[in-house]
């Protein structure tokens, strides 16, 4: 089988275990699933946001699951790009998930200094700007790689010509109108106001990288899901619902 194959036969191996299968054994083949589901992402054609969505449900199942029978749940690194210095994508596929995370972590911001929003905290507000700042770091070495001729994308020095995507300041009224709740312009439910900023974050990168003329080598979107990933998966921690009548729309 090829790697795409590889990875879809992995991620839906739970899903195609026969009714009446023990619980406990559907648990033990689902632990797979989540980092399959980022494999799915980054191998197949066209699938990363079914790759990067998925992965979210399945973790999401699994530490329902891991909780159920005393077990550790999956380990959830932070949304960042730690170590990350080289990357194979457009700069404006970069560019757009800075400002993702950007306005993500402004909005998260000021809603964590009016203590009116669960979820909302100072330091998940600085992990979207961390994350944001590494992102322009890349796109600063993608842009200055091939305005060199290397095109090895290493972020080793500082960008003199890259224009820093990110706004600092964005507009929020209707954020701060719906501390608690809000309506989600995707799914079109009432969900967790923290949930929606994660969730809209998400499906930000998910577009930066699905709509990109250029796409990115498979270790690069591999990367990008995995971050894209952690949002989704910390929004429906935080209340977004996981079916997928709201996550695939």
């Amino acid at each position: 089988m090829s790697p795409c194959e590889t990875a879809l036969t992995t991620a839906n191996a739970a899903s195609s275990l026969p009714k009446g299968t023990p619980e406990l054994h559907y648990y033990l083949t689902e632990l797979a699933a989540p980092l399959a589901w980022i494999d799915v992402a980054g191998q197949c054609t066209d699938r990363f946001a079914e790759g990067v969505l998925r992965n979210a449900q399945s973790k999401t199942v699994v530490t329902l699951l891991a909780d159920k029978y005393g077990q550790t749940a999956p380990e959830v690194t932070p949304a960042r790009l730690d170590g990350v210095t080289t990357a194979t994508v457009s700069v404006s596929t970069l560019d757009a998930m800075a400002v993702a995370e950007d306005r993500a972590g402004f909005a998260i911001e000021v809603l964590a200094a009016r203590g009116q929003t669960a979820g909302a905290t100072l330091e998940l507000s600085d992990m979207h700007k961390a994350a944001a700042g590494q992102l322009v770091s890349l796109a600063d070495a993608v842009h200055d790689s091939a305005s060199d001729g290397t095109g090895d994308g290493s972020a080793t020095q500082q960008s003199s010509s890259h224009t820093d995507p990110r706004q600092k300041v964005y507009a929020i009224d209707t954020l701060l109108a719906n501390p608690a709740t809000i309506m989600d312009k995707a799914s079109g439910q009432q969900v967790p106001t923290a949930a929606a900023i994660e969730m809209d974050c998400a499906r930000a990168e998910i577009k930066a990288v699905s709509a990109s003329k250029s796409k990115p080598s498979t270790n690069t979107a591999l990367i990008l899901a995995a971050l894209a990933a952690k949002h989704a998966f910390n929004a429906i921690a935080l209340g977004y619902p996981s079916s997928d009548a709201a996550l695939f729309v």
